[in-house]
């Protein structure tokens, strides 16, 4: 909902800047900055934790992160420049409102990538990750944790260091 709410902001921020006041762009800035934290934040700190297995959660969060760090990188480098093209003395970012325009079309875009990520169906972490007797993911070979045998042949592998397994 945050990428929908968002979209909409951003198409009214860019078709309507001239025409809003500086009062209107700060309430539809307050807004923003809500939805963000409400949809894409949402989407890169909480479903991590829900979708991925709880061997690769960690791994896969910090990846989603970097990513989001990354996008940011990538709007200040590349579309940062365009607020200010053809400046002049009066009007020190002529391009601002199609800004609003480009940011508006990835959080549309942003819809779509969301339903790219798998539902977790309500289901719990230890579920999900087949530690819960008579759930399908279930292996009662290991109980849903690595075993003693497990745990040893890591350790071989590891050359016998004393890392935590």
């Amino acid at each position: 909902m945050g990428f929908i709410i968002l979209t909409i902001l951003f198409i009214i921020i860019g078709f309507a800047f001239d025409k809003l006041g500086p009062r209107g762009l700060l309430a539809l800035y307050v807004l923003a900055q809500f939805f963000f934290n409400f949809g894409p934040n949402a989407t890169t700190f909480i479903v991590p934790g829900e979708c991925f297995p709880t061997r690769y959660r960690s791994t896969s969060h910090g990846i989603s992160a970097a990513s989001g760090k990354v996008g940011a990188i990538i709007a200040q480098v590349l579309i940062g420049p365009l607020r200010v093209r053809g400046a002049t003395p009066t009007n020190a970012s002529p391009w601002l409102n199609h800004v609003m325009e480009i940011y508006a079309l990835f959080m549309f875009l942003g819809i779509f990538f969301t339903f790219l990520i798998p539902e977790t169906k309500r289901k719990t972490l230890e579920e999900l990750a087949g530690e819960v007797p008579g759930t399908p993911n279930y292996d009662p070979a290991t109980g849903g944790h690595m075993g003693r045998e497990q745990k040893h042949d890591v350790y071989e592998s590891r050359g016998g260091s004393d890392e935590k397994v």
